[in-house]
């Protein structure tokens, strides 16, 4: 993996993780074809990608109809996002399609050396939010991703089809109080 393609891929991943904030209902669910996702990884990139945009200086008050628009969208965003990373994850175990820890550990070490070493890493990390954990799943989907179309065991076209086709249930965010996956999210 190229310096530039980690760069490109560490840079989506930040701008993905800063990406949106949702309400809980009591006992949240999220699933995508029967297998949980984490409520928590959803609620932790909401909150990043609330401050991401506050960040930009731009001021918000979440409470007012405004606010409540950008807050919807940003939860549609990361709903969209996980439940695509979720496919992505179910795919690639059908296919036997693995990221070992060594391969999580090397990527992360080539992240590290696109954004100018570890100390330098971890402080863009800060700035924008995101916990060492978290950019390393992300990563972890990106490369499963990666490895799915690379080895053509899934094309990017069958794995949006399969996105499209799968049973979502979310009681989270735009989704809460009984409205239905997709219908809940706002439009792109």
């Amino acid at each position: 993996m190229s310096i530039r393609m980690i760069r490109v891929l560490a840079i989506a991943v930040f701008a993905f993780a800063l990406a949106a904030c949702g309400t809980g209902a009591q006992n949240p669910q999220f699933s995508v074809n029967g297998r949980p996702l984490s409520v928590d990884l959803y609620h932790s990139i909401v909150a990043t990608e609330q401050h991401k945009y506050e960040r930009t200086g731009a001021q918000v008050n979440w409470s007012s109809a405004s606010g409540q628009r950008r807050l919807a969208n940003i939860e549609s965003s990361v709903l969209r996002e996980l439940v695509h990373d979720g496919v992505v994850e179910q795919l690639a175990a059908e296919r036997g399609v693995v990221i070992t820890p060594a391969d999580l550990e090397q990527a992360l070490a080539a992240a590290e050396v696109a954004f100018g070493g570890p100390v330098a890493f971890e402080q863009n990390l800060e700035q924008a939010g995101v916990a060492r954990s978290e950019f390393s799943a992300m990563l972890r989907y990106r490369l499963l991703e990666t490895r799915l179309t690379q080895r053509g065991t899934a094309s990017k076209s069958a794995i949006e089809t399969a996105v499209d086709r799968a049973h979502v249930v979310a009681s989270i965010g735009p989704c809460a109080g009984d409205r239905s996956y997709p219908a809940c999210l706002t439009p792109n």
